[in-house]
């Protein structure tokens, strides 16, 4: 495995497709709920279509720190950075799409479908091997001296 980039990590963010979204609430508690990406834009803003009277806007009305986490068999991806919703009737259609038909009557359309957008400040990522790998490699180090290599892990800029 080696460093990934910008453009790797987006491309496994895309393939992944859906994030734990975290949000600070009014009590200074982290709340999470699964979220489809509608879009990477080429300036790495990470968009999602969501209920506007939904908590999530509203937690993220003000400072808007937010956390995307992305989880796949052998990829976790964590990004932090700023959420804001945006009220831009040309890009609600140029996003819309399924996550949009299926939670809005009228799709990108219905007046209740915000956008948010999430701009990036730091993302980190750790890749390892599948299951079974990971089982040897800890079986081995716990009989030896050694430590197990469970995979690669870095930082990017986005």
């Amino acid at each position: 495995m080696s460093e990934l980039n910008a453009s790797d990590l987006i491309d496994r963010m895309n393939d992944i497709g859906t994030c734990m979204f975290t949000t600070v609430d009014a009590s200074g508690l982290l709340v999470s709920r699964p979220m489809s990406i509608s879009a990477i834009d080429d300036d790495h803003h990470v968009w999602f279509f969501t209920p506007l009277d939904s908590d999530k806007v509203a937690e993220v009305l003000g400072e808007g720190q937010v956390n995307l986490a992305f989880s796949a068999d052998k990829t976790w991806i964590s990004v932090a950075g700023t959420a804001d919703v945006v009220k831009d009737e040309e890009k609600r259609e140029q996003l819309k799409d399924m996550g949009a038909e299926a939670y809005f009557s009228d799709a990108a359309d219905d007046p209740r479908a915000a956008l948010l957008r999430v701009t990036p400040e730091s993302a980190h990522y750790w890749e390892g091997p599948g299951k079974a790998v990971r089982l040897v490699k800890l079986a081995a180090a716990a009989v030896s001296s050694g430590q197990p290599n469970m995979g690669d892990q870095g930082s990017v800029n986005l």
